[in-house]
C-alpha cells in the first residue's frame, strides 16, 4: 500500500515492486485491519528528501497467532 495524495491508504493486492528493498519492518498490535492500513499510509507519506511526503510502499502482512496459546 500507499498513502494516497490524500494521505489515505492507496491498497494494492501482491508485493512491492521488484527491486524494493526491505529497510526495517514494525510489528503493530491493532484491532483491525482498518487500523492497520491507516498506520502503513503515515508511515508512506512520511517525508522524504526536500521534506516532500514520500509516498513509499509500504507491504502489510498479518501475523498468526501463537499457536502455543490457543
Amino acid at each position: 500500500m500507499r498513502a494516497g495524495s490524500d494521505g489515505r491508504p492507496r491498497v494494492t493486492d501482491g508485493p512491492a515492486r521488484a527491486g524494493d528493498v526491505l529497510a526495517g519492518y514494525w510489528v503493530v498490535d491493532v484491532k483491525s485491519e482498518e487500523r492497520a492500513l491507516e498506520i502503513a499510509a503515515r508511515a508512506s507519506a512520511c517525508p522524504g528528501p526536500g521534506g516532500k511526503p514520500g509516498s513509499d510502499p509500504v507491504e502489510v502482512h498479518p501475523i498468526a497467532a501463537d499457536p502455543t496459546t490457543a
